[in-house]
């Protein structure tokens, strides 16, 4: 199905056009329609599915086809960290370059003074992040007295980030006869209760499974012994693939200094992010990692929240993730908008039964590799229980994997 077929407007066509987007994505075709209707809807959708066109097309397409005097805004964009909302702001002026509508990003990091003077300016959609948007509306700076549409996007991901109160705070502010968009990768999260009281009937709609990652993503795990075996495995895993962008997920921050001092010593044009560094040089470094001044971004899960990033090739899990919802979120680095992507997993024996609770929380096998002459020492538990998991003395299915060596 194409974007014309979606009832889309000419001025937003002719910047689809330019942009080289014709064919709406599965997203696309299920919820635009229902966001015309003027639906409030919650989206489980996964991070590259093409959900931020999904709910940025019917909204300006919403402000050209209705009237309204242009002296209040029109549509809260709510984002959690302010990477996010800058390249989302980037998209919306490109969807936006055949109409009037202006936008205004309200992030932590700049000037306030400077954006109190783009709020007077009224401008039709303002994309922000929470925290600072709560500031400017304590100080009344701004109101949205008269919003029309309020979309809350990545919104597990800013309730993981802390801000359930300043999302409440927010939505009381809004205009109640508005719609309500939400766009998660999830609804597990218990602040979800109060954001639900907010939505007028709303219609829930799964775009494939939460627990699914995308067919065009190969997931595989590499045994390894120790720290030094997963520094050789690392050195090795990106000398074999020349990718543009790769990207490694360490459990805490000590790990991404340490690690990136290893590829930085290896000759690697790395950097790492982690939430004790400061704003502008996390800014500094997500800048150099777009455009290719880096290859190599080592993070931890709660800084890579957020972030946008296409054509990274390969994610590598120095340590396996916390759970089966903190995986799909790094899966979501690579394989976007239908590209190929690579997940390798480096598993040594503490990590086993955390991997196959997240093999099982999948409902998937990963894919067993091996790399010439770094086999390691460690095959696996002895026996293994039925639920993957390694086994004592009990007895155990043993669950097969599938290796392949190269």
């Amino acid at each position: 199905m194409n974007f014309q077929s979606l009832k889309i407007h000419k001025q937003l066509l002719k910047a689809l056009e330019k942009l080289s987007l014709i064919e709406a994505t599965d997203v696309q075709k299920k919820i635009i329609p229902l966001i015309q209707e003027g639906k409030d809807i919650m989206v489980l959708a996964q991070t590259g599915s093409g959900k931020t066109a999904t709910f940025l097309l019917p909204t300006l397409q919403f402000i050209l086809e209705k009237d309204a005097p242009r002296s209040s805004t029109r549509s809260l964009i709510l984002l959690p960290t302010r990477e996010l909302a800058i390249q989302t702001q980037v998209y919306l002026k490109q969807l936006a370059s055949f109409t009037y509508i202006k936008s205004g990003l309200i992030i932590g990091g700049e000037a306030f003074k400077h954006q109190v003077a783009t709020l007077r300016k009224n401008p039709e959609i303002i994309i922000a992040t929470p925290g600072r948007l709560v500031e400017h509306i304590e100080k009344g700076t701004t109101d949205f007295n008269d919003l029309e549409i309020l979309i809350l996007d990545e919104a597990d991901r800013m309730l993981d980030m802390g801000f359930a109160d300043e999302m409440h705070t927010i939505t009381k502010s809004c205009n109640k006869n508005r719609q309500n968009l939400l766009f998660s990768a999830t609804l597990n999260h218990r602040g979800f209760r109060q954001i639900k009281t907010m939505f007028k009937g709303p219609k829930l709609i799964k775009i494939d499974s939460a627990r699914k990652c995308p067919q065009q993503i190969s997931q595989q795990i590499v045994l390894c012994d120790n720290k030094k075996h997963k520094e050789e495995l690392i050195v090795a895993l990106i000398s074999e693939k020349k990718a543009n962008k790769i990207f490694i997920f360490c459990k805490t921050r000590i790990q991404c200094e340490q690690l990136n001092s290893f590829l930085r010593y290896k000759k690697y044009r790395s950097a790492f992010i982690h939430g004790e560094i400061s704003q502008n040089d996390r800014k500094a470094v997500i800048t150099k990692f777009h455009s290719g001044g880096i290859e190599i971004l080592v993070a931890t899960d709660l800084a890579a929240r957020g972030l946008d990033i296409n054509d990274v090739e390969i994610v590598i899990n120095f340590n396996v993730a916390s759970s089966g919802d903190e995986y799909i979120h790094r899966v979501g680095r690579t394989g976007r908008a239908g590209k190929k992507g690579k997940v390798i997993s480096l598993i040594t024996a503490d990590d086993w039964n955390q991997m196959s609770s997240i093999e099982r929380y999948l409902k998937i096998r990963f894919e067993k590799r091996v790399l010439k002459g770094l086999k390691a020492q460690y095959c696996g538990p002895k026996k293994i229980k039925n639920s993957g998991k390694a086994a004592g003395t009990k007895k155990g299915k043993a669950i097969k994997k599938k290796e392949v060596i190269n």
